[in-house]
């Protein structure tokens, strides 16, 4: 099979793949969509995991399926996201691999969706795997393992409708939480982002109040809606140490911050400023919910329709990175094996 193989920084490269081996407890999928994350552009941007194939994001058809495996057919189209622990820690051997301190997960010490054919460990519906009814396509599919993270993100709050919520960052999966928030009542969201396209879908999503970073400072524009209240919530998607003290800036005194997005540089920071305000800091972490995130694409409460932006043949690979690294148009980049 093809696959487009990482390299280092940089460098993806086209190469014949072996055909991956069918696990026991899981199936194998042909690929037709996947979609290139923001963790795929941290590895393309500054190397490291040579002969990994990435790609997590992903839709497919059922081609093989294990003989410990219930509940699908041959031709199933399906959205997955794969794991593997140790299977000896106390966390595997409850089930819940997810929680292993050695946990790899597709894309990420296993071989990845990027490629004609991918194998998924530990395959089960309804647990980090769902199957796609007819009315959601398979590129709206790729998008359900983000929109999954921004399910979770919100979960973890749990806002109320009168909560002020502040969303800093706006690719996929920001404007996914924007319009999780707006799908369950929330009035008042203020979100900031980069780039006039994301602009203007997180307005479209329902955000009241939209930043645009490069030419305005989002914590006077909270300070202005939200006057001495301030903020409930801030999800902070970007991945920026400048976001995550304006976070603590916006945020009341026993006021929320999600951190969501994932971060290239370290952050100097006191916890002090947490202790002596009661602010509570909540991880995304590794939490896939993607049976709640098909149903979302399902029901129409969120649509990622206007976010895919960019397609690709997986001939066209390299070109789809540079592409979501650089163009100011790109939302989700998705590639098409």
């Amino acid at each position: 099979m093809k696959a487009a193989v990482f390299h280092g920084a940089h460098d993806i490269r086209i190469e014949e793949y072996p055909y991956p081996k069918l696990p026991d407890d899981g199936v194998i999928i042909k690929v037709h969509s996947s979609g290139i994350c923001g963790s795929d552009l941290h590895m393309y941007s500054r190397g490291g995991g040579d002969g990994m194939i990435m790609g997590h994001e992903f839709s497919g058809d059922i081609v093989e399926i294990g003989k410990d495996v219930k509940d699908v057919k041959i031709c199933d189209r399906v959205v997955a996201i794969g794991g593997v622990g140790c299977g000896e820690c106390y966390w595997c051997q409850q089930g819940q691999y997810i929680k292993c301190s050695k946990l790899s997960f597709l894309g990420y010490g296993i071989k990845g969706a990027f490629a004609e054919y991918t194998a998924i460990p530990n395959f089960k519906i309804g647990m980090y795997a769902e199957k796609l009814p007819d009315s959601v396509s398979y590129e709206e599919g790729a998008t359900a393992e983000p929109l999954s993270v921004a399910l979770y993100a919100v979960n973890q709050v749990q806002p109320k409708p009168d909560d002020i919520c502040v969303v800093t960052g706006l690719g996929i999966i920001g404007i996914c939480v924007v319009q999780i928030l707006r799908s369950r009542g929330v009035k008042t969201i203020i979100a900031s982002g980069r780039r006039s396209k994301r602009l203007e879908i997180a307005k479209q999503s329902g955000a009241e109040v939209v930043v645009d970073a490069a030419k305005e400072d989002i914590v006077p524009v909270v300070e202005k809606v939200a006057g001495s209240r301030k903020a409930d919530v801030v999800f902070e998607v970007a991945g920026v140490p400048e976001l995550f003290h304006k976070s603590l800036q916006m945020v009341h005194r026993g006021g929320k911050i999600n951190l969501v997005g994932l971060y290239m540089e370290q952050v100097t920071w006191s916890p002090s400023v947490i202790v002596g305000n009661d602010i509570t800091i909540i991880g995304c972490g590794l939490r896939w919910d993607l049976p709640g995130a098909v149903e979302l694409l399902a029901s129409g409460k969120v649509d990622t329709k206007p976010m895919i932006t960019h397609e690709f043949p997986l001939d066209q690979t390299k070109e789809a990175f540079e592409t979501q690294l650089t163009s100011q148009d790109a939302i989700k980049v998705i590639v098409k094996p």
